[in-house]
């Protein structure tokens, strides 16, 4: 067993636009191997599309980003927010929900609790009672994670240009504060 003070310590903070190319730098060690076994052409339209810095600087401005850092350099990034508060829209999606936007944890950096410390600290911050969040169809290791973390599948959503959307909600509180 590896002592505690042999792996650098992990520290999480808000995330500012001085972070922008930290962030395009994660979109582009994660996307691929995450998506590109999916849909190739899907994964490179992330990076197009949703990586670039001009969606991140509206995304700041919209939502809140959390960043996890291991010796200086950033390893994870969550953003969640208000889906009418969106820079995209969802026409098959009724009513308001504050949703997590992305989690994602550098592949070198995946299997030492940093997601689930991401996960943990974004469920604090949120205002409703409920969060939900995207997977994509076929990302298994994100569907189970968040399975494995309390949330439970909703719906589907198809296009069937691209891979299906499957929102999942996790319950966080009674509603009896």
């Amino acid at each position: 067993m590896a002592e505690a003070t042999s792996a650098p310590a992990v520290t999480v903070r808000r995330g500012t636009v001085d972070d922008i190319p930290a962030f395009r730098a994660l979109g582009e060690a994660v996307v691929p191997p995450t998506y590109g076994p999916i849909d190739a052409a899907y994964a490179q339209r992330m990076l197009d599309e949703w990586w670039v810095a001009e969606v991140f600087e509206k995304s700041l401005a919209r939502n809140t980003h959390l960043v996890a850092e291991r010796d200086g350099q950033l390893v994870a990034l969550s953003s969640f927010g208000r889906l009418s508060r969106s820079y995209r829209d969802f026409p098959y999606v009724t009513g308001d929900r504050e949703v997590m936007w992305k989690l994602y944890v550098h592949p070198e950096h995946q299997g030492l609790g940093i997601g689930s410390r991401l996960l943990s600290e974004v469920e604090t911050l949120v205002e409703g009672d409920e969060l939900w969040l995207e997977v994509v169809d076929g990302n298994d290791h994100a569907y189970d994670f968040y399975l494995a973390h309390g949330f439970e599948e909703v719906h589907r959503v198809g296009d069937r240009a691209w891979p299906d959307d499957i929102w999942l909600r996790k319950r966080l509180r009674d509603g009896s504060r």
